[in-house]
């Protein structure tokens, strides 16, 4: 990213999907930041420094968390593996990314009629020359947006690692659902049943809240097996029905706490943090509860 960057095209293809981006009540900017959250949503975030308005930075963070970002692709690329066929898995997969296309437009449309949201500033961007970007450039900037997600993902990833093992080995001599851990899945059923997740699964969301990149690992102590293990007793206890339910929340609902406060600092506002948190559980469980209790009905 930091070598389209520094090449001067990403001003351009800002430029090129204004047009479109508009519709949605966004700039071509925001088409910028929301392709850098499919790697990460933090940076992405703290990207929208560059927009001049306030309504339009807030409905941009608004939607970026909806980006399939690298974290959540493992994810689903383990599920996937586990319970769907090898020829129907890059459908599957690529499936999910236009759902979440779909989901970020969807939103921002909805939300752009909002007084909050709502901009009139006109698109002036500046338009620099291509260049041919050096190692050196290219190194520093990555290097320099590698430390800062350190910096701000690492301490809530080993906060989530000592909340795994804790929930999933207290009281001492339990297994499984017979852990603190796993009641609290037993204890989430009345919710996360009717849109198929059972509480395993549901324990893996609620690691994920921290940060997604502990969710498979989560799943082996969970399940207390090795990643091949797990994976074998998901595909025989997950249907595929099952399983895309389970993408849908994990692709809709809130990234990790690292992308809340990041939606804080750059949003200077805990009411729209929260706002952000609701909207994107509640759509999660919605959509998810849609397809699933529909797919049900047809008889899938």
């Amino acid at each position: 990213m930091a070598a389209v960057e520094d090449s001067g095209y990403l001003a351009r293809a800002a430029f090129l999907m204004d047009a479109l981006m508009r519709r949605v009540g966004l700039d071509g900017r925001a088409f910028v930041m929301q392709m850098m959250g499919f790697g990460c949503n933090v940076p992405a975030l703290m990207g929208t420094r560059v927009m001049r308005t306030r309504s339009l930075r807030l409905l941009a963070m608004l939607v970026i968390p909806f980006s399939l970002c690298s974290a959540r692709l493992a994810v689903f690329v383990f599920i996937i593996s586990a319970t769907f066929p090898s020829s129907k898995g890059a459908l599957v997969l690529f499936s999910f990314y236009v759902i979440s296309f779909l989901a970020a437009f969807s939103t921002a449309a909805i939300f752009s009629f909002s007084k909050q949201f709502k901009s009139q500033e006109p698109f002036l961007l500046e338009i620099p020359p291509y260049r041919i970007p050096t190692v050196k450039q290219v190194l520093l900037r990555g290097w320099g947006e590698v430390r800062e997600f350190i910096r701000r993902a690492s301490r809530f990833i080993i906060i989530g690692c000592i909340l795994v093992w804790l929930l999933t080995n207290l009281p001492v001599g339990a297994e499984g659902l017979s852990t603190y851990g796993g009641q609290l899945g037993v204890l989430l059923q009345p919710i996360m049943e009717p849109i198929g997740i059972n509480p395993y699964l549901t324990l893996a969301l609620i690691f994920g809240f921290i940060a997604k990149e502990i969710v498979i690992g989560s799943l082996s102590t969970i399940y207390a097996l090795s990643a091949s293990g797990v994976s074998q007793a998901i595909s025989m206890s997950v249907t595929p029905l099952e399983a895309y339910s389970f993408c849908l929340f994990c692709l809709l609902y809130t990234p990790c706490l690292t992308t809340i406060a990041t939606v804080h600092s750059e949003g200077k506002s805990w009411q729209f943090t929260s706002f952000s948190l609701i909207l994107s559980l509640s759509y999660a469980w919605l959509v998810s509860f849609l397809f699933y209790q529909g797919a049900k009905l047809f008889g899938f």
